[in-house]
């Protein structure tokens, strides 16, 4: 098992994932990422809930409807506003981290694409794997 760390911008809020092997990314183009970060899309990893622990500070809730119609709830730190991961109702007990805020980030992979169909015309495909939406569940 791997330990990662991660951490908001202004450092006050801290937490661990835990994962089989060095986390991936996974890129999302939709509307949704794309306004709250204000880049081309967010670096993103899909971790159960109980994988995912807040060690330092504390965080806010944001909800909104996704398009499932279900509730998405992004937290973020109290202080910086950083959005260290959100929770989409529709996919169950599990947390979809970013990615990008993860310690050693700029090593991992990107496995795949997600919304796709909303990728900037500018902003070639990366991964090898890329879905116009979301891809089938595996469950």
């Amino acid at each position: 098992m791997v330990v990662t760390n991660g951490s908001c911008h202004c450092g006050q809020t801290k937490w661990t994932i835990t994962t089989e092997d060095t986390p991936t990314h996974v890129l999302c183009h939709c509307d949704a990422c794309k306004k709250l970060s204000g880049g081309p899309y967010t670096l993103n990893i899909v971790v159960p809930i109980s994988d995912v622990k807040l060690t330092e500070g504390e965080l806010k809730e944001y909800i909104y409807k996704g398009d499932s119609g279900n509730e998405v709830v992004c937290y973020y730190c109290s202080n910086c506003t950083t959005h260290p991961w959100h929770h989409q109702k529709v996919n169950g007990e599990k947390y979809v981290v970013r990615s990008g805020l993860l310690e050693g980030s700029e090593k991992f992979k990107v496995v795949a694409e997600v919304y796709a169909k909303y990728r900037y015309p500018f902003q070639q495909q990366i991964a090898a794997a890329s879905f116009e939406i979301m891809p089938p569940s595996s469950e």
